[in-house]
C-alpha cells in the first residue's frame, strides 16, 4: 500500500478557537509530508446532511486522497470511528453517522470499512494513550488516524474490520416527478440566498418555460418562476429557476435572497407545477 500527498479536511468547527489548527498540527507530526487541504470548515453545526452533500459534492475532485470530515454530534457516545476505503482507492476517516457514505460512492463506491481503535491509533502515531478528551475526537483519534493512513499505515494496525451493511445512512433527499409537477426537498440555501433543490436538472420536466411555485404544507403566497440560463436572464424582483453547478435545479431572483422572499427553510419542499402554455420552444409533451 502506497501513501498519499493530499489530505482533504473539512467540519462544522469553523475557524475560531484553533480547534482546525490544533488538527492540522497534528496531523502534520504524523505525517509532514501531507498537504492539508481544506474543504471547508462552516458547515453548520452539527447538520450531518449538509456536511455530507458538501463532501460528495467536492472529494472527487481531488486526486486520490485521504479525506477527513468532521460533524460529529454523537462524539464521545457508542457512536463507531471509522476508517472506509473506496473503490478508487480513498480513504474517508469520520464518524459512523452517514456523514462519509454519499461521498464514498462518489469516489466509485466503499470497499471495505474499519473501526477505529484508539489505542492503537495513538500507539502507531507515538502519542499517549491515555491523554484522550471525551469531547475532541477530531484532535484525538481521527487526525492521527487521517494521517497514519496518508503515511500508507494499513488500516489493520489501526482498526478493526466491519461489515459495510453495518453502517448508518442518512436519509435520501426526497423528490417525486410527474407529468405536470414535481415536489423536492430544499437541500441547500447559499449564502446569496438561492434554494437548492434535491431534483437533478435533468429530471425537470419540462426543462424550459414557467412554473408555478409553491411551498408543500406551509401557509405562504404562491410564485411564478421561468427556467433561464444564467441570473442575468432575470428581471429586477423576479424569480427564476435554474441548473445550479452541480446540476441540480435551484431557485433564483437577480440580486436578492429567493430564501427570504419565499420564506423557504432547509428541508422544506417545494412544488413545481407547470404553466399550461409555457413549455418552452422546442419541447415536445
Amino acid at each position: 500500500m502506497s501513501g498519499f500527498d493530499i489530505i482533504s479536511f473539512m467540519t462544522d468547527f469553523g475557524w475560531a478557537g484553533g480547534y482546525v489548527s490544533v488538527c492540522e498540527a497534528v496531523m502534520a507530526s504524523v505525517r509532514p509530508q501531507a498537504r492539508v487541504f481544506h474543504i471547508s470548515h462552516e458547515v453548520p453545526v452539527g447538520d450531518v446532511e449538509a456536511g455530507a452533500l458538501t463532501l460528495e459534492r467536492i472529494c472527487p475532485s481531488f486526486p486520490p486522497a485521504v479525506h477527513l470530515a468532521l460533524v460529529d454530534p454523537g462524539v464521545g457516545t457508542h457512536r463507531r470511528p471509522l476508517a472506509l476505503m473506496t473503490a478508487r482507492g480513498d480513504f474517508l476517516v469520520g464518524p459512523d453517522n452517514g456523514l462519509l457514505l454519499p461521498a464514498a460512492q462518489a469516489l466509485g463506491g466503499l470497499r471495505a470499512a474499519w473501526c477505529l481503535d484508539i489505542p492503537r491509533v495513538r500507539g502507531q502515531a507515538r502519542m499517549a494513550v491515555d491523554r484522550v478528551s471525551s469531547t475532541f475526537h477530531g484532535r484525538d483519534l481521527f487526525s492521527p488516524a487521517a494521517a497514519l493512513l496518508a503515511g500508507a499505515t494499513d488500516p489493520s494496525a489501526i482498526a478493526s474490520p466491519m461489515e459495510v451493511a453495518s453502517l448508518i445512512q442518512t436519509e435520501p433527499a426526497f423528490y417525486e416527478v410527474t407529468w405536470n409537477e414535481t415536489v423536492s426537498q430544499v437541500i441547500e440555501i447559499d449564502r446569496f440566498g438561492n434554494i437548492g433543490l434535491a431534483l437533478p436538472f435533468a429530471q425537470l420536466v419540462p426543462p424550459a418555460g414557467s412554473f408555478l411555485v409553491e411551498v408543500v404544507a406551509e401557509d405562504l403566497p404562491e410564485w411564478t418562476a421561468r427556467v433561464v440560463r444564467t441570473y442575468a436572464d432575470l428581471g429586477s424582483g423576479e424569480l427564476g429557476i435554474y441548473c445550479d453547478s452541480w446540476g441540480q435545479v435551484a431557485l433564483a431572483v437577480k440580486s436578492a435572497s429567493a430564501a427570504q422572499l419565499l420564506s423557504i427553510e432547509k428541508g422544506m419542499r417545494v412544488r413545481l407545477t407547470v404553466i399550461a402554455g409555457s413549455s418552452g420552444e422546442g419541447w415536445v409533451e
